[in-house]
């Protein structure tokens, strides 16, 4: 995977057309690419390393039972 680096103090004022030409995720990149790339974004919020995700904790959970 690419090393990618956000940077957070980098905006431009853009009209509506240049923005639409900008879109990150457009409709005729392929899905798996679009996935990728949305898992890294996700990544970068949360503080994850992409490579090296923590383990989802499966021994734990609740079940009740409807009231109705």
């Amino acid at each position: 995977m690419k090393d990618f680096k956000m940077d957070r103090t980098f905006f431009k004022a853009q009209t509506f057309k240049e923005a639409e030409s900008d879109k990150k995720f457009k409709i005729d990149m392929p899905i798996g690419e679009r996935l990728k790339e949305a898992w890294w974004l996700t990544c970068m919020a949360y503080g994850i390393d992409p490579e090296n995700p923590p383990k989802m904790e499966k021994d734990f959970f609740l079940t009740r039972k409807h009231p109705c």
